[in-house]
């Protein structure tokens, strides 16, 4: 559905850009936006790369088991007994991936511990749904990404935006944790 209003967006930019005589303007301003997007997807890739690796590692290493066995108090407060052991691994590299603001990292990590925790079951559990929305709220510690897209923008301090997103992000996530507390509770 986006692939149709960005497309839809783009077309008639494009259409309104020939029909007003400016279709120099227009392939000019494409292609400097186009060269603008390479540029700040080779200063993400380096970021996404250093990150990704560090995750891997620390999961070779096993400090992802470790953290998860010293969180899985926490976790099993947070998301209750229906919580699946074999999930807690990737829910604490998830988890950790959006502290960190590695939403991309995240992402496959999350897909293997949502399969996990619904593994047989036919509707979604009550600590399935509150990972969701966990996940979609995302806490953020260090917002590295946009961290690293203000600096590749070359923003005079591309940090300054930690405090605000932790702020954020905190608040998001401590409704959402409240809401699907609620709603489990009213709905059994």
């Amino acid at each position: 559905m986006l692939q149709i209003i960005f497309g839809g967006m783009i077309g008639g930019s494009l259409l309104w850009g020939l029909a007003a005589g400016n279709a120099g303007e227009v392939v000019s301003a494409m292609l400097k936006a186009a060269e603008e997007a390479v540029q700040t997807a080779l200063a993400l890739a380096g970021a996404y790369a250093f990150f990704c690796g560090m995750l891997g590692i620390v999961r070779e290493a096993g400090a992802a088991e470790r953290l998860g066995k010293a969180l899985s108090p926490l976790l099993k407060r947070l998301f209750g007994s229906s919580l699946p052991q074999d999930a807690l691994e990737p829910v604490t590299m998830n988890l950790t991936a959006n502290l960190l603001g590695l939403g991309n990292a995240a992402t496959p990590m999350g897909i293997e511990a949502a399969k996990r925790m619904g593994k047989g079951a036919a509707e979604a559990s009550n600590a399935l749904c509150l990972f969701l929305v966990v996940n979609a709220s995302s806490v953020q510690l260090f917002p590295a990404t946009v961290i690293a897209l203000r600096a590749a923008a070359g923003s005079m301090n591309p940090g300054s935006v930690a405090l605000p997103t932790l702020v954020a992000t905190g608040v998001s996530t401590a409704v959402g944790v409240l809401c699907c507390k609620c709603a489990e509770r009213i709905g059994g």
